[in-house]
């Protein structure tokens, strides 16, 4: 309760001093570029959410601002959305942003860019430090004393001569079995190479999902597990449609790939949201109660849905691209048939 009264005061202190250096500034010729940064709490955790603040001042007399984005605060922040407001001295930026690290100490050091026609000033906004706190308690092992060293037979001579002789028996009855025993090889006969179906993903997803629900009717009580193959479900779905390593990346990574690759907005803000539930599951232990996995599933299916309709030329090109590949390969094989 303290250090929420502490970082209310010290918030509250920040914005009047920024009023009045705007106003001081103000008075003179010319308004100087500053940049100032403040949170709205003094400890995080893995997991936790919280408010970054931004105060720049003289940013009006320029055409544009470039804020940071999620590029400058990866991987370890996650930006949740973000809020511009303008007033006669310049600009103040809210984010919220999902803390992801495990030892961080501070915000780091930002810039913030000035845009005049085609010259752009760089303003420095300062790191915001910050304690760390895990939300695993630390618990001391009882480590067990080590076993005395097994006095290994040191005359191995023997066991290597006896090695080669049973070598040489086996390679000999080798070769006799050879020479009297292996008829002369048959010609082979290849089978007829026929096509393989194209297998569509938003099939294989869909089956899955509905898998997954069936298979967990009561999800909460093995949430770690539901939420696991819930998110996997959707990386091997991204993986084989997007062509990027998505089974084996990081969300943020996940969410990089998919802007690179065009996804719709939608699909992308969808995906976030359960990928990243699913991380705070499996690696912050967090317990989600029953309304909350009804509600990514419900979630889930939202994205299937989205999918579906958003991903429809890219399941095209796929399905086009396997029947090329398919029918070159039954040619290829037909034509070393008739060789």
């Amino acid at each position: 309760m303290l250090c929420r009264q502490f970082t209310s005061i010290h918030l509250l202190l920040m914005l009047i001093s920024l009023s009045l250096a705007g106003v001081w500034t103000g008075a003179g010729t010319a308004m100087a570029q500053q940049a100032t940064s403040a949170i709205d709490r003094d400890t995080l955790r893995t997991g936790d959410r919280f408010t970054y603040m931004v105060r720049v001042e003289g940013s009006i007399r320029f055409n544009a601002v470039v804020y940071p984005d999620s590029a400058d605060l990866a991987p370890d922040f996650l930006i949740r959305s973000r809020r511009v407001e303008r007033d006669g001295l310049g600009d103040t930026l809210t984010y919220e942003l999902t803390y992801f690290g495990v030892d961080g100490e501070a915000v780091p050091e930002l810039r913030a860019g000035l845009v005049r026609g085609t010259d752009t000033v760089w303003v420095a906004i300062p790191e915001v430090p910050f304690g760390y706190k895990s939300r695993v308690e630390d618990a001391d092992a009882d480590l067990r004393p080590l076993k005395p060293i097994f006095p290994f037979f040191r005359r191995w001579w023997p066991f290597v001569l006896l090695g080669l002789i049973l070598a040489g028996i086996a390679a000999w009855l080798m070769y006799r079995y050879r020479q009297n025993l292996i008829p002369d090889p048959k010609p082979v006969v290849r089978p007829v190479v026929r096509p393989e179906p194209f297998r569509n993903p938003l099939d294989d997803l869909r089956r899955e999902l509905d898998r997954i629900q069936y298979a967990y009717g009561e999800p909460h009580r093995l949430s770690k597990q539901f939420y696991t193959e819930l998110g996997d479900a959707f990386r091997s779905y991204f993986e084989r449609t997007y062509h990027f390593p998505a089974l084996e990346s990081t969300t943020w990574e996940v969410i990089r790939d998919l802007k690179s690759n065009r996804a719709e907005e939608e699909i992308v803000e969808l995906s976030s949201q359960i990928l990243e539930e699913a991380d705070l599951v499996k690696f912050a232990k967090y317990e989600p109660n029953e309304a909350a996995c009804k509600n990514v599933m419900k979630n889930a299916r939202l994205l299937f849905a989205r999918i579906s309709d958003g991903d429809r030329y890219r399941i095209a090109v796929l399905r086009k691209k396997h029947e090329d590949e398919q029918k070159a390969k039954v040619s290829e094989d037909n034509d070393y048939d008739l060789g």
